[in-house]
């Protein structure tokens, strides 16, 4: 695994331990994801929440895209050992982190972040979380929590398995999607102001 743009463009990352178990997301998949979120107008990345971060792929990528700050979510051990590798070997310094072990429901750890000051999170649940026969409406809070922090026109991203459809939610719009292969990316934004 590898961060391809940016600062750390290039520089391999530690991959989960078990990768029987888990599905990163593949160099193409994430630049066409990036492609969309500057076609979505997020630019610049300013404050990031990676929650289900495994070993960071998706935050570690935002910040060496120019996000200043980017908050990791993960309740495994190991991988929040691996995160913490990666983010040391990178040098990214403590101001521009934060890393939560522990569970990502409830969303308790989004207390501390204030309303509309993020711009762009990435929701990542285990697949076995998200399989057409378990019930999306756990996540609701979660993604609610997240509309009420993100700024005008900043971006939720909700990877579930193919062909699972993700549940609107009262206070963004959307969601937009786009398959690749066994992965659906879901894109909610935040409203922009009227003009």
């Amino acid at each position: 695994m590898r961060i391809i743009a940016g600062t750390y463009r290039g520089r391999p990352i530690l991959p989960p331990a078990d990768a029987g178990t888990t599905r990163p997301i593949t160099d193409r998949v994430k630049e066409n994801l990036f492609n969309r979120l500057q076609t979505l107008g997020v630019l610049g990345y300013g404050r990031v929440v990676d929650a289900f971060c495994g070993t960071g792929s998706m935050g570690l990528e935002a910040l060496s895209r120019g996000a200043e700050h980017c908050t990791f979510i993960d309740r495994d051990r190991d991988a929040v050992d691996r995160l913490r590798r990666n983010l040391d070997k990178l040098r990214i310094a403590e101001d521009n982190r934060r890393v939560v072990h522990g569970g990502v429901l409830p969303p308790v750890w989004l207390t501390p972040t204030p309303p509309g000051s993020l711009t762009l999170a990435f929701v990542d649940p285990p697949y076995a979380d998200t399989q057409a026969n378990q019930p999306l409406e756990r996540f609701d809070p979660l993604l609610d929590a997240l509309a009420d922090r993100l700024e005008p026109g900043g971006i939720v991203v909700f990877r579930t398995p193919a062909g699972v459809a993700a549940r609107d939610r009262p206070a963004l719009d959307g969601p937009a999607t786009v398959t690749y292969g066994k992965m659906t990316l879901h894109f909610y934004q935040s409203p922009l102001p009227e003009e």
